[in-house]
């Protein structure tokens, strides 16, 4: 069986309109406490969880603690096949898969058959989680996909990809140019990278 997926809006304000070099409030802050860069409570953006920082319309990266802290609570998500399955992407250990992805994706990850697939594509902060099993059957390690903002990475799609401990948030590797992660799943351009699994296999 084929294998499946390997896994804001900031103000731009630095300030408010005192001219005084300080935010008029006495704390030494530049700016005025609106969740921006000036704000002092070292969160670069507007603190909405957005992943990928400051929304200033620059592609950028993404922000990899955000993405593993939402993966690591991916067993609360959408199980999407009804059992283990070998993923062909990962011969040898730990190659016996489960795929999550949160409730609000459920509907389009399920609608990928990867034996008639159907152009899609997945919106900024999509999140996808495999999860490989032992031999026992148990969480072994996992690796998440996140789709990042347009033009942050043409090599990969605009993918970046984590692997290693997920529900413990410690990853060995982590980045858009995974370079196994993108030979497996480059050629799914239909589906943006994404395999998908069979709708006979699938949860209901």
């Amino acid at each position: 069986m084929a294998p499946t997926a390997c896994t804001d809006d900031g103000t731009g304000d630095t300030g408010d309109t005192d001219t005084s070099g300080g935010d008029g409030d006495g704390d030494g802050d530049p700016g005025d406490g609106d969740g921006d860069p000036g704000d002092g409570d070292g969160d670069p953006g507007d603190g909405d969880g957005d992943p990928t920082g400051d929304g200033d319309g620059d592609p950028g990266g993404v922000d990899e603690a955000a993405i593993i802290a939402e993966a690591m609570g991916y067993q609360s998500w959408v199980l999407i096949n009804a059992a283990p399955f070998m993923s062909a992407g990962h011969d040898g250990g730990m190659a016996t898969v489960n795929v999550w992805v949160p409730p609000d994706l459920a509907a389009q990850y399920k609608a990928i058959d990867p034996a008639n697939p159907m152009a899609t594509e997945f919106a900024e902060g999509s999140i996808i989680v495999k999860e490989h099993l032992d031999d026992m059957g148990m969480p072994a390690a996992g690796t998440i996909m996140y789709k990042g903002p347009p033009g942050y990475s043409e090599g990969s799609g605009d993918w970046w990809w984590g692997m290693g401990n997920v529900l413990g948030g410690e990853l060995a590797s982590s980045g858009p140019d995974l370079a196994g992660c993108i030979g497996c799943h480059s050629p799914q351009t239909t589906t943006d990278w994404v395999f998908g699994v069979p709708p006979a296999d699938q949860n209901p």
